[in-house]
């Protein structure tokens, strides 16, 4: 079986709550309050850079040129979905530049991106990308699944962009890059590589979900590391 294949298993139990999540289902139905889009728009964002960062410690990790070169891809693309979505958003919403600079990370922001961080450096190329898959995966899956359970999720003027970019064909493209680059890497390892691969995949499914639960408090509670 493909390693994609185990880490979706890992993620049945999962992913379904983040269609469920009152973030999630408020954005697909356009009832999210304006506030709370906002305050995870600067939740995002400084997941992103942070994200940038992880790709350059995985970068770091390889020695072969065309993994190089899909690395660089990889972080292009990430600033392709920053300018395409994030970037717009800031600006309709009304945020500064200098807001984004001064707005410290949210706790479980922070600790996500850390262990992402910290697990990439201790780790090889493999690793990094599994630790990279369930956010670009499952943002791929919740608009998918919120398109088909909402007609207006797509097309709705609040929350329609979000949804849009997601389900674009070239987000889709590179998020199915990345999937078969980890089966190809992945072909021949063992067992018990596959389940340690496996927990750190669920470990960031349940990181997700509390990113899900802090942008919807959308309290200030925030704090650096």
């Amino acid at each position: 079986m493909k390693l994609s294949k185990r880490l979706y298993a890992c993620a049945q139990t999962l992913w379904p709550r983040y269609l469920q999540h009152p973030f999630v289902r408020e954005m697909a139905e356009g009832t999210l309050p304006v506030e709370k889009f906002r305050f995870y728009m600067l939740q995002d964002s400084i997941y992103l850079r942070d994200y940038m960062k992880i790709l350059a410690a995985i970068l770091l990790k390889s020695d072969d040129f065309e993994e190089m070169r899909f690395l660089c891809g990889e972080m292009s693309n990430t600033i392709e979905e920053t300018f395409r979505t994030h970037i717009p958003y800031m600006k309709q919403l009304g945020i500064p530049e200098a807001e984004l600079r001064e707005t410290a990370a949210h706790i479980d922001n922070s600790a996500y991106t850390q262990y992402m961080l910290c697990t990439a450096q201790a780790g090889d190329v493999l690793t990094g990308l599994v630790l990279l898959l369930n956010c670009s995966w499952s943002y791929a899956y919740i608009a998918e699944k919120m398109a088909e359970r909402y007609a207006g999720a797509v097309g709705r003027e609040s929350y329609s962009a979000w949804f849009s970019a997601y389900l674009s064909v070239s987000y889709r493209q590179a998020n199915q890059a990345l999937i078969d680059r980890i089966d190809g890497m992945a072909g021949d390892i063992r067992e018990e590589r596959v389940r340690q691969l496996c927990e750190i995949f669920e470990k960031c499914c349940l990181f997700e979900l509390r990113f899900w639960d802090a942008v919807y408090a959308g309290k200030n509670d925030t704090e650096r590391f």
